[in-house]
């Protein structure tokens, strides 16, 4: 620590480094849950919708264990909460690669891997990201979410490649290894707050005092209790419901959606981690204009950008089609997600029970994805195509649009700190 502040060097860079690597590596198989199911149904004869119920269970099984860890995380911090998931998380992995059973399947990823190992990285790391940051808190934000577009990125042509030329045991063995040993060497890094290492968060020395709340926006809570009885938080819960909803029925299915038409295994994997890749401009960028423009504005173009292109895949046949699609989506969907930690700062600010707050968002997030992923499964058994999943996907992303709208006009903490020093 010595040799840290000799050089003026400040552990917020550390947090921020471990936690983009937590933030690639726990997302190991959910990331991936795309490339899953045509080897499982080659291998199993299982249904679509059978499958993709394993990623729903995955998100309604963490909804308890997502607000536990919020709970958790802001009384006892987030270090032994990060290694006991990462140990769940590695053991999960390797278990998958054992089933013989639909049921092994629910068990070892809905509730090992996918709902309890994944809710403490979830809920916890982008709220220690903000606590760690003062000045350049969206950056700091927007580099964080931009590593979980990286994830993606390496895990789903990996598994894929892996599962056709080495089988689905070895794979999974190799993978849960190498991701439960990253996950808790990294875990050990995590500090929940500054002042739990007798720091300031980054640029905070000298800063004016931040004001509890915007005033624009009538919320000056402390309490959980007194954060639930106002609208915002049900408004943000209903927007990350729907754009989840409407998203994971792509990210769980485009693959299938490509193999459907004719395209290879390899390259249909691709299509997800393409999507992946630019959606890293969208998580970096958004998280930037979130902390200057507010979430109202952010949200309502995000689920305009994620909803509208989903169209393309009604006449996607071709590869580059689906390529093409990936590319537009991912660059316009990253914005729906990123935004909440620096919006609940923004409206119920900075002594609030931040990781509480974000953990009853993330309940309408997961079952949103839990939802979306199991629907888009279903109307594919249901129809014997994916275009009524298709077309809820596009139906349900416009209608978080008037809910965005809702949201109270943003006021930026510089203009609110600035404002309170004068007034002092």
């Amino acid at each position: 620590m010595t040799h840290i502040k000799k050089y003026k060097f400040h552990y917020a860079w550390v947090i921020l480094s471990a936690s983009c690597v937590l933030n690639i590596v726990c997302r190991a198989d959910s990331a991936s849950f795309g490339v899953f199911i045509d080897p499982l149904v080659a291998l199993f004869g299982w249904s679509r919708g059978d499958i993709s119920l394993a990623y729903s269970l995955a998100f309604i099984a963490g909804l308890p264990a997502m607000v536990a860890m919020g709970w958790l995380g802001d009384r006892y911090g987030a270090r032994a909460l990060m290694i006991g998931a990462s140990l769940l998380i590695g053991g999960g992995t390797v278990l998958l690669g054992t089933i013989k059973e639909l049921w092994h399947f629910y068990v070892y990823y809905g509730l090992f891997v996918g709902s309890l190992g994944n809710a403490a990285f979830t809920v916890l790391l982008p709220v220690i990201v903000i606590r760690w940051f003062h000045r350049h808190m969206g950056m700091a934000l927007g580099i964080y979410w931009a590593a979980m577009g990286a994830g993606p990125m390496i895990f789903a042509p990996l598994f894929r490649w892996l599962i056709e030329t080495r089988g689905w045991q070895w794979s999974f063995t190799i993978i849960g290894l190498v991701v439960g040993g990253i996950l808790v060497v990294f875990s050990t890094l995590i500090r929940s707050s500054p002042q739990e290492m007798g720091l300031s968060a980054y640029g905070a020395e000298g800063a004016p005092k931040e004001p509890r709340a915007a005033a624009g926006s009538a919320i000056a809570p402390i309490g959980m209790r007194e954060v639930l009885a106002k609208r915002p938080i049900w408004l943000l819960m209903g927007i990350h419901h729907l754009g989840c909803v409407a998203h994971a029925i792509i990210l769980t299915h485009v693959v299938s959606m490509a193999t459907f038409k004719g395209v290879s295994g390899i390259e249909a994997a691709g299509v997800l981690s393409t999507i992946a890749g630019a959606s890293i401009i969208s998580r970096f960028v958004s998280s930037i204009f979130t902390e200057r423009f507010g979430g109202r504005t952010v949200l309502a173009l995000a689920l305009i950008g994620q909803s509208t292109p989903v169209l393309i895949l009604f006449f996607a046949g071709d590869a580059w089609v689906f390529y093409l699609f990936a590319v537009i989506f991912g660059l316009c969907y990253g914005g729906e997600m990123v935004g909440f930690p620096i919006i609940n700062r923004h409206l119920f600010g900075a002594k609030a029970p931040l990781s509480s707050i974000y953990s009853f968002q993330m309940v309408g997030a997961a079952t949103g994805m839990a939802l979306g992923g199991w629907l888009g499964g279903v109307l594919f058994d249901l129809s014997g195509n994916y275009n009524w999943a298709i077309f809820a996907s596009v139906a349900l992303g416009y209608l978080g649009l008037p809910l965005a709208l809702a949201l109270p006009r943003h006021r930026s903490l510089v203009v609110s700190a600035s404002k309170a020093v004068a007034k002092a």
